[in-house]
């Protein structure tokens, strides 16, 4: 048996992807318990910004654009709309479809989100410099757009 040590780095801690996985999972926590106060998840605003974002957008392009599995958005959906943050409504350009509009509730989540967002971001990043802070959202940006189709810089956002 060997002994287990009390402190220090995880073996894959050299590696940079290894960390980048780890402060995403930090930072999804700590957006997660910031957005409980809302009474939502991550997940929620996310679609909510995505819908501000770009308009008359069906359930597909939601899908698609997040890369959520389908069932899995219907959820998200039907949760956003018992709760009267989005609604449902006919394409008035084919009946068949759907698009999804947020409603005023939700677009005041989106608000008060994005505020409570940035402050968690500000204090979680407060131990690097703003200059720092930049090189990482620059790199990070950069990693993105080589390896994430579609991905890009001039993507519309409705905050954080």
């Amino acid at each position: 048996m060997t002994d287990r040590p009390s402190t220090g780095r995880p073996p894959m801690g050299a590696r940079t992807g290894y960390r980048l996985v780890k402060l995403a999972d930090l930072l999804l926590a700590l957006a997660d318990q910031t957005l409980a106060t809302l009474g939502v998840k991550t997940k929620h605003v996310h679609v909510l910004e995505t819908l501000l974002a770009y308009e008359s957008l069906s359930q597909q392009d939601v899908s698609r654009l997040l890369g959520i599995d389908p069932n899995v958005l219907v959820g998200l959906l039907d949760d956003l709309e018992a709760r009267g943050f989005a609604e449902r409504r006919r394409n008035p350009h084919d009946r068949r479809r759907h698009v999804i509009q947020v409603t005023a509730s939700g677009r005041a989540l989106v608000a008060e989100s994005t505020r409570l967002l940035g402050d968690a971001e500000d204090a979680f990043f407060a131990v690097v410099s703003a200059e720092d802070r930049q090189v990482v959202h620059d790199a990070s940006g950069r990693l993105l757009a080589a390896h994430r189709p579609g991905w890009s810089e001039d993507v519309p956002s409705a905050g954080c």
